[in-house]
């Protein structure tokens, strides 16, 4: 495997103007296509792409769940873009006509009284989660996604590319896959997908993703993405700016890297009929927090609103100190 070493090439100011945006070849210095293991400044590991590391028969026996994962959903903020990288005021977006612009969200103008609306609206993109989710102030109880629960055998369909997924991240990051493991192994196991390092994997289809970080994953961890494609088309390439990486993923290739590191997709060039979907799994830190499945079904019949308890964060707080301090201890 080649392995190269980055520094910067962009200043973290420069970055943080890219947030939000759709990225563009431009950005790429270090267009990787071949297998490669990529270090930072600091002899850190940035990321790791490996082609053609999921066998065919996983893939085949995958492609249709995790297709249908990826549903209709307006709640991926930063990632689907800002507004105005594509409409501006008195444009339409499905049929409603942008009055207000504000970030990664809409206001419209109401038909009637021809004022501005009440709701505001993000874009709509095809991205859909499987395993499990934490607790946030709308939901504040640990459960199994939308998807698990309506498709159990889909989501039983896909473990075997999950866990193929699972022994690359340990084989090539050895270091994060046993912190982000141990997270996962003192969480409850009723939200933890089995025998892996995840509690959680978003499926996005066709979805161009603007500049974005994935917040809520384990620091410490690492983000596992795969793709999943047919057809014909080209772009699609992951970039992370700030070291001008480009990391280009077909049908059946894995890249692991630092999801805290902002980045997204060049733009998707059709070339006939074409379907990428990919897939991110991960560990949400906040699970941490999760008693087992009879606790969190309490947690949602008697309409609790915090989002832990302050016996549960000072437990959480002494785990994750014990492991970060036991993994340190055994890589000196």
């Amino acid at each position: 495997m080649k392995q190269i070493k980055l520094n910067p090439i962009l200043t973290d100011q420069e970055v943080k103007k890219l947030e939000g945006t759709f990225f563009t070849k431009d950005l790429i210095k270090h267009h990787i296509t071949e297998d490669t293991k990529v270090f930072n400044e600091k002899g850190d590991i940035l990321a790791v792409y490996k082609k053609n590391a999921v066998p065919t028969d996983i893939l085949n026996n995958c492609r249709l769940a995790f297709r249908k994962a990826a549903t209709q959903s307006n709640n991926r903020g930063l990632a689907s873009g800002l507004i105005t990288e594509k409409y501006k005021v008195g444009d339409k977006i499905g049929g409603r006509t942008i009055g207000k612009i504000q970030g990664t969200r809409f206001v419209p103008i109401n038909i009637k009284d021809n004022k501005l609306s009440n709701t505001s609206y993000a874009l709509t993109v095809n991205s859909g989660l499987m395993g499990f989710s934490d607790r946030y102030p709308r939901i504040p109880y640990c459960r199994s996604t939308m998807y698990n629960q309506r498709n159990l055998q889909g989501y039983k369909r896909c473990l075997p590319y999950i866990k193929c997924v699972n022994d690359f991240f340990k084989e090539y990051a050895p270091a994060r896959y046993k912190k982000q493991k141990r997270m996962a192994d003192e969480t409850s196991q009723d939200f933890v997908i089995k025998d892996t390092a995840f509690s959680t994997v978003t499926v996005n289809k066709n979805f161009r993703t603007a500049g974005h970080y994935d917040n809520g994953d384990l620091k410490e961890g690492f983000g596992n993405l795969g793709v999943i494609s047919t057809g014909k088309y080209e772009g699609a390439i992951t970039v992370i700016p700030k070291y001008g990486i480009g990391l280009d993923l077909k049908d059946g290739d894995l890249a692991i890297f630092d999801v805290h590191e902002l980045h997204g997709n060049t733009e998707i060039i059709r070339k006939g009929y074409y379907e990428r979907i990919s897939v991110v799994c991960y560990y949400r830190e906040k699970m941490i927090y999760c008693g087992n499945a009879d606790y969190e079904l309490k947690r949602a019949k008697t309409n609790t609103k915090k989002i832990a308890l302050p016996e549960e964060l000072e437990k959480a707080k002494i785990i994750r100190e014990r492991i970060l301090n036991e993994t340190e201890s055994n890589n000196l």
